[in-house]
């Protein structure tokens, strides 16, 4: 049995693969540093510098979880 290779989707997944994963770390580290910054700045009394760091965290979140949820549609789509 000879297997084919699909060579469009094997490209697809060269540059598909690579930017998944940046936008996926990007995102989770602008939680980690949304959330240690806005602590530093809650602690020092900054309140504005705090809300903009826990501002900079939920947008980092809500793409990690919005890539998360891409990646598993696009994994489990037909076709």
């Amino acid at each position: 049995m000879i297997a084919t290779v699909d060579s469009g989707a094997l490209l697809e997944l060269v540059w598909a693969a690579p930017l998944a994963a940046i936008v996926v770390t990007t995102a989770w580290g602008l939680v980690v540093y949304g959330t240690a910054r806005a602590g530093e700045a809650r602690r020092d009394g900054r309140n504005a510098a705090a809300a903009l760091h826990v501002a900079m965290a939920a947008i980092g979140g809500t793409l990690f979880v919005a890539a998360i949820v891409v990646g598993l549609i696009v994994t489990t789509a037909k076709g």
